[in-house]
């Protein structure tokens, strides 16, 4: 299948996030997946590319995870974020996830996002599933379609998110895997908040989580 975007990866802030550009072939509109850290770095790359900022998702909010945002929305103030609505109380509440240093941002998400919802975003399609366990209200948005999934630190490969942070569930985080791996096909691709790429056939015959 020939996908109509590009995918750019960055590693940012001081333990390598993982923040995504997804980049729609025609008309050069850009999401960000979990603007960690280093915001104007994001922007350049996003000039360097020659596309325009539409969306933000965040896959959750640990500070790892978000403390770009602020910065690309005092750039780009028309620029929405999407999140899970689970996760709202994580987001707007920095004593629950304090950052490196002890500072994470406040964020109002301006899009609040459910489980098996679709989201059409710069012409290309999203489901929104619902994983928590790494915390309670952790999203994972898959392009059925294109067969790629954006993780964040629900599923690492090899491994998954620490639950051991406020709302961190054990037991949620391992159901939640276990729907990925009976609903997902094998050859879709997984794109973590942290490490390499994998996929569910690797996952499913490698990771002791799944």
């Amino acid at each position: 299948m020939e996908m109509n975007f590009r995918l750019y990866a960055l590693q940012v802030g001081p333990i390598r996030t993982n923040c995504y550009l997804i980049v729609h072939e025609d008309t050069q509109e850009i999401i960000v997946v979990d603007p960690g850290d280093e915001a104007e770095r994001i922007l350049d790359k996003c000039r360097e590319l020659g596309g325009e900022v539409k969306a933000i998702f965040l896959t959750h909010g640990h500070w790892d995870h978000t403390n770009g945002v602020k910065g690309l929305k005092t750039s780009l103030p028309e620029v929405k974020v999407y999140a899970g609505a689970k996760e709202c109380a994580m987001l707007r509440t920095p004593s629950l996830n304090a950052g490196h240093g002890g500072v994470a941002d406040e964020i109002e998400p301006d899009v609040t996002v459910e489980d098996g919802e679709v989201l059409s975003v710069i012409g290309l399609d999203f489901k929104v599933l619902e994983t928590p366990g790494h915390t309670a209200g952790s999203v994972c948005y898959y392009m059925e379609k294109d067969g790629v999934l954006f993780a964040g630190d629900t599923l690492f490969r090899g491994s998954y998110g620490r639950t051991d942070l406020p709302t961190g569930d054990e037991a949620a985080i391992r159901k939640s895997l276990r729907r990925l791996a009976d609903e997902l096909p094998d050859d879709v691709s997984v794109l973590s908040g942290h490490g390499p790429t994998s996929t569910m056939a690797f996952e499913k015959a490698h990771n002791p989580a799944l």
